[in-house]
């Protein structure tokens, strides 16, 4: 390396050791042209921390392995898809082996190019190397490039060496939210078996599939029996001359057996079709008792398939779990033989909702239709395009039961509460979908659980969140599931067992505690066994009393709040009232999902690998379009609304002016104390984002990054100082809910790290 030395001295760092003087430190500029006499700056460190450019995850094994590197925590600023660079089962297999050892972490970006190249070399002699330039751990950069460095020499613990970890931790707050393997360390600790094991990190490299448990392989063999038969369905729905069965539309289920349609048969002078009484069809469709009438087609067509057999291979699977899975469709009518089974369409769909308590559920995008099983019946989605009447009514009603807020709801944030109701809506009318998403989205790099992630809805007792995810579930079923699972009846064999039965409908859990949902271990890693290969598996959606979980769910959770009490005793004023406004909505038919389910078959928006809600947010703003109906104030229009209206800053912003926390000034810091019991400063805590680096302690807060939190609460630190209550200094919601590290302030390193 050529390169030019000096010792130099910082006023603002006195602390340095007196070998180099007060204020001084070893100083290098050098000029690199090889990558392996770069990497020799970083042999026989006891740990390095970085932020840079790297495109080959086996150069981080090579470092830590030949280059005698203790530990290495590495945030790739470049790569989009680092995880596909693993292309090896042996490098995997290092790089896990590192990461259990902890002694590699490598964080990936989760926003733009991170540009910035800087190193933190600690030495086992406790001197520290801080090394920033041109110079990364790509490839590209040694062939076609030579690279300038600048090495500062101090020791471990000095002023400079502690402001310069500082720097790299900014990086990492707001640059990174993942780390390469995280999914497959979890799904490692969770598997059985060696072979198991290594079938998992076949998978992640894309090497191998992963098995099915028997259950699930039944099941999935059952729904691929149930898909060609919804698809010979639908296709006679769509287009009846064109189709090999006969089909039947009746006014009444009942007389499905005896009405025949068949093409090309003479018709009568009214120009119906003549039935044949000696002949039954293949289905009957079915009108629902719950059609609107506002459209020339159905809203929710049903199909009546009496006839149709579901049939399972039982070869493949244990002996055990096929007589197991066999003796219930036994009792419904199911023929058990040797190495299959083979039972009625009813059989099959009254099985699965007896041992999940959801209904048989598909998304089929090929058939362009969304299909749910009930006894022997197949109840599909529109197979047209909504008229603005139909949508007008779906949305005034939907707007109608949110805004039993508004008329009896007690809350000091209605406009908020609406919002997250809608937001729930949207929620539910998108999880069944999710399947899809998943398929899109799965990637090595990529942990699905933080994409798509469970709901929470947490409220009072009577914050009628339970009444609102009933609702949703009729919405979704057309009326045939109308209620969740109590939490009493689920425990981690049901959380694991829904995941086998290759359904995609919501499954909702009623009244959970905070304590039975930490217990629920396979909600952390829910979709880290999922592969292309595996079946359905739904969301889930939680209702509780309690506060806040622990971290580790809450970052794989969707929450919303409803802060909101409504009369819930015959003795209470308006509650009559309530019920009879409530009753009316609920009576109103309203198709909403059939259509958006509709429309998100024919765009099948989840192929672009983006959005998840998002795509149901831009159908439903289409429909307030199309429908010429205008938007109310809390539809969650363009984000999120737990992001617009944060509960969290809600309740902080309530106690700061009700005078129930004052703020105390700390060294670069500031701790507030609250005038609550010590439980409730614990949720207060939970609520605050993570940059803010907060930590309880009995009733107090302490808060590392004041400006920050200042601003996201709505007053400066001085007010919050002084007493903003007393000062009557009204909060405002920040101007954006943008985070603060969506911008890259990588530039100026030495102004940064110095002050200037």
């Amino acid at each position: 390396m050529d390169e030019l030395t000096a010792n130099i001295s910082f006023d603002r760092f006195a602390d340095m050791p007196e070998f180099y003087g007060s204020g001084a430190a070893e100083y290098r500029l050098a000029m690199v042209k090889e990558r392996d006499d770069f990497l020799d700056l970083f042999a026989g460190a006891r740990h390095v921390d970085a932020v840079t450019y790297a495109e080959t995850p086996d150069l981080m094994v090579k470092m830590l392995t030949e280059y005698d590197i203790g530990s290495l925590d590495v945030l790739i600023g470049n790569a989009e898809d680092y995880a596909d660079q693993v292309n090896e089962v042996s490098t995997a297999r290092s790089l896990v082996r590192l990461r259990q050892d902890d002694r590699l972490t490598i964080r990936l970006k989760n926003r733009k190019t991170v540009h910035s190249k800087i190193y933190r070399i600690v030495m086992p002699d406790d001197t520290v190397k801080l090394v920033q330039g041109s110079a990364n751990l790509s490839r590209n950069s040694w062939e076609y490039h030579t690279n300038q460095i600048s090495v500062i020499t101090t020791d471990v613990g000095t002023e400079l060496d502690e402001e310069f970890e500082r720097f790299i931790d900014e990086y990492r707050e707001g640059y990174s939210d993942q780390t390469l393997l995280e999914g497959l360390v979890e799904a490692l600790e969770d598997a059985d078996s060696p072979e198991e094991r290594e079938n998992r990190i076949e998978y992640w490299v894309g090497a191998g599939d992963l098995d099915v448990s028997d259950t699930a392989a039944l099941n999935q063999d059952a729904v691929e029996d149930l898909k060609d038969v919804a698809d010979q369905i639908t296709a006679v729905v769509d287009d009846p001359e064109e189709a090999d069965e006969t089909v039947a539309f009746v006014e009444e289920p009942e007389n499905a057996d005896r009405n025949v349609v068949e093409p090309d048969e003479p018709t009568d002078e009214d120009g119906s079709v003549a039935p044949d009484e000696d002949e039954s069809p293949d289905v009957g469709l079915v009108e629902s008792d719950h059609e609107t009438g506002l459209t020339d087609g159905l809203d929710r067509p049903r199909i009546r398939a009496p006839d149709e057999k579901i049939r399972m291979g039982t070869s493949k699977v244990d002996k055990e779990a096929a007589d197991e899975f066999g003796a219930g469709l036994r009792d419904r009518g199911a023929t058990v033989e040797d190495h299959s089974i083979t039972a009625p369409l009813s059989a099959y769909n009254n099985q699965v909702k007896e041992s999940t308590a959801i209904p048989t559920m598909s998304v089929l995008p090929e058939a362009e239709q969304v299909v749910i099983g009930e006894d022997d019946e197949m109840i599909l989605v529109a197979t047209d395009e909504p008229t603005p009447e139909v949508l007008d009514h779906c949305l005034e009603t939907i707007e109608d039961y949110i805004e039993t807020v508004q008329n009896h709801g007690h809350t000091q944030s209605e406009t908020a509460v609406m919002a997250q109701m809608y937001e729930a809506f949207l929620y539910g009318f998108w999880a069944p979908f999710a399947n899809q998403y998943a398929e899109a989205l799965s990637s090595p790099s990529r942990t699905l659980d933080n994409v798509l992630q469970h709901l929470y809805i947490e409220g009072k007792s009577d914050a009628g969140k339970d009444k609102l995810t009933e609702y949703i579930l009729r919405l979704v079923s057309d009326n045939t599931v109308i209620s969740g699972v109590d939490a009493d009846d689920v425990g981690v064999k049901e959380v694991r067992g829904v995941r086998e039965w290759d359904t995609c409908f919501p499954y909702a859990i009623i009244d959970a505690e905070k304590e039975k949902i930490q217990r629920w271990s396979p909600i952390r890693n829910y979709w880290g066994d999922w592969t292309p290969t595996s079946v359905d598996q739904p969301c889930l959606i939680f209702t509780t009393n309690d506060a806040l979980p622990k971290s580790e769910f809450r970052n794989r959770m969707k929450i919303l709040s409803m802060d909101v009490s409504f009369p819930s005793n015959p003795e209470d004023p308006g509650f009559r009232e309530a019920q009879k406004d409530l009753s009316e909505v609920l009576e109103r038919q309203n198709p909403i999902f059939s259509y958006i389910a509709r429309r998100m078959l024919t765009e099948q928006p989840w192929t672009d690998g983006n959005g998840t809600i998002e795509d149901v947010r831009r159908i439903v703003r289409e429909f307030y379009d199309e429908a010429g109906r205008e938007q109310p104030e809390y539809f969650p229009a363009d984000e999120p609304a737990e992001k617009t209206y944060d509960t969290g800053r809600l309740k902080w912003q309530r106690d700061i002016q009700g005078g129930r926390v004052t703020f105390e000034s700390e060294p670069n810091a500031i701790t507030a104390d609250f005038d609550r019991e010590e439980y409730e400063v614990y949720d207060y805590e939970k609520r605050l984002p993570k940059r803010f680096m907060s930590e309880k302690s009995s009733t107090s807060v302490y808060i590392g990054a004041p400006e920050e939190f200042a601003e996201w609460i709505g007053y400066s630190v001085n007010e919050l100082l002084n007493g903003a209550a007393e000062t009557g200094t009204e909060t405002q919601q920040p101007a954006t809910t943008e985070d603060a590290s969506d911008t890259d302030d990588s530039g100026g390193f030495f102004s940064r790290l110095f002050g200037d």
